[in-house]
């Protein structure tokens, strides 16, 4: 008889924990959530992702007032691995620890949103599930499953309470990718989550202020991500570049410096040449731009200081990705880019669409002999065939307001009024 009842209650005790587990199964989180949950580890910028603990909001169901973490007498850790491997890993299979430790207050139930670099793939274990029980939770009934590719969720339950102390709570295999190389970083880890169906935690039985207070800690202060990293030097994998638009009657010059900005550190931009689109006439240093017309930048880009360039090179001109049609551009290739000639501003002597202090600066530099302008026709403001201390006052009335270069009433600059 007493063998019956025992059995009566494990079935039942099993049963709620399967109602439990049900709660947690993510299957709805992907219905009513998922769309919702941005992904920060997917930036892939190879920049390693610090645990976030501003998402933690307290939740509702507690009734109680907010609970300062500062109060747990407690150390617990949750920490993923941080691991590097060379490019010879590449399609190989990396397996990545969830671990806790100084888990000193005991809990029944946890559940966790974990994020990664979709780079990487995840290798389901033999029974199907992305993620594997560690011996953290031996005791625990777990389970897990893939939201979405990017975003996994781990959960475990026990009727009782049970302390952890150390060892892995979870493990996931990941496929490293084919394409790696060095310099590459794959982050991974935790970011709290209440998908509305039911939020992360880690929590006693009890749900008593010890758990509330150790569940708070955990989720504000004891969690450090991981990632995986591609060892070796780092590769140049992308320029950004920003091109100064080019004005009517300005100087087709092919120094960098007067046509680029934000040349990142590693590359060197060479070999510039401008070609008038419509006659396909190549421009000399003589020429100038004309209103309206568009023309095709050649440029080169070679990666500096015996560096490479990543197989996946990336080129871009004011935002625009531009292709590349070599076979490998490892130690740089060359680019081109359309862009058309616009009207000419007055006083903007260093062509960025702007006249402020900086022209006034470059004028005043021309006229010391430091640094000539490449084209001093364009700051002679009152038409004398000269560049000298007349036009740079001329320049700086205009920036302060008190006389401007161009005015719609008059046409010859000499004859603006004070």
């Amino acid at each position: 008889m007493r063998t019956t009842r025992t059995r009566l209650f494990s079935f039942a005790a099993a049963f709620v924990m399967l109602l439990t587990l049900a709660a947690f199964f993510p299957c709805c989180a992907v219905k009513s959530g998922a769309e919702a949950l941005e992904n920060h580890f997917d930036k892939q910028d190879d920049q390693e992702v610090i645990y976030d603990k501003s998402k933690w909001i307290q939740p509702r169901e507690w009734n109680s007032p907010k609970i300062d973490p500062k109060n747990y007498e407690g150390y617990t850790m949750l920490y993923f691995d941080k691991i590097g491997v060379y490019e010879t890993a590449a399609g190989k299979t990396q397996r990545v620890y969830c671990s806790i430790s100084n888990a000193e207050d005991p809990v029944s139930q946890m559940k966790f949103h974990v994020f990664y670099d979709t780079r990487l793939k995840v290798k389901n274990n033999s029974q199907g599930y992305p993620m594997n029980p560690g011996k953290a939770v031996a005791d625990f009934s777990t389970g897990s499953a893939m939201i979405k590719e990017g975003q996994l969720v781990f959960y475990a339950y026990s009727p009782t309470d049970v302390k952890l102390g150390r060892g892995s709570v979870f493990t996931i295999d990941f496929e490293i990718p084919e394409d790696c190389e060095a310099g590459d970083l794959y982050p991974i880890g935790i970011s709290y989550v209440d998908d509305g169906i039911a939020y992360d935690t880690f929590m006693n039985s009890a749900q008593d202020d010890l758990g509330k207070l150790h569940m708070t800690y955990l989720f504000t202060r004891a969690i450090t991500n991981g990632y995986l990293r591609i060892l070796g030097e780092p590769r140049i994998k992308k320029a950004d570049l920003t091109l100064k638009t080019p004005r009517d009657g300005v100087k087709c010059t092919t120094d960098p410096k007067e046509w680029f900005g934000n040349i990142p550190s590693g590359v060197n931009v060479t070999d510039l040449m401008w070609i008038e689109s419509e006659s396909m006439a190549l421009g000399t240093e003589g020429d100038v731009f004309e209103e309206g017309k568009t023309y095709t930048l050649q440029f080169k880009l070679t990666p500096a200081y015996g560096r490479n360039f990543s197989k996946k090179f990336q080129a871009s001109v004011n935002g625009i990705n531009l292709p590349y049609n070599g076979d490998d551009i490892t130690m740089g290739g060359t680019f081109y880019f359309d862009i058309k000639a616009e009207a000419r501003i007055r006083g903007d002597l260093n062509n960025d669409g702007f006249v402020n202090i900086t022209d006034l600066t470059r004028l005043a530099a021309h006229i010391k002999g430091r640094k000539l302008l490449p084209d001093p026709t364009l700051a002679d403001f009152n038409g004398d065939g000269k560049v000298n201390i007349i036009d740079l006052t001329k320049l700086a009335a205009h920036i302060k307001g008190k006389r401007l270069l161009i005015d719609p009433e008059y046409t010859d600059i000499i004859d603006i009024p004070d």
